[in-house]
């Protein structure tokens, strides 16, 4: 399944179940339903991102030579989440909140 995340300050995104899971629980959200990150949190949820960005930075696919699905299928976190960042800074800008499941 997919999660749609909303706000009037840009185009929506929509993520796996996998990925939103993920980026919410780096952000400190529960993974559920429905939810919402409001403008104010949003600067917050930015920080944390990035920070797990950098921890993650070391993080070297898989060798295509032992495990080449898991090579052809890795997506690092910096990509994921770019789009997700660029969106809660528009929130942020815009004073916005961000929600899903809506």
């Amino acid at each position: 399944m997919a999660v749609t995340f909303k706000t009037k300050a840009c185009a929506d995104i929509t993520l796996l179940d996998a990925n939103a899971r993920q980026v919410l629980e780096i952000i400190g959200k529960e993974f559920g339903v429905r939810g919402v990150i409001t403008a104010a949190e949003a600067p917050l949820a930015i920080g944390r991102l990035r920070d797990a960005i950098r921890a993650q930075g070391a993080e070297r696919a898989p060798d295509e030579d032992d495990e080449p699905e898991a090579a052809r299928a890795f997506v690092p976190l910096r990509t994921r989440a770019a789009p997700f960042i660029e969106m809660l800074a528009a929130a942020a800008a815009a004073g916005e909140p961000i929600l899903w499941g809506v």
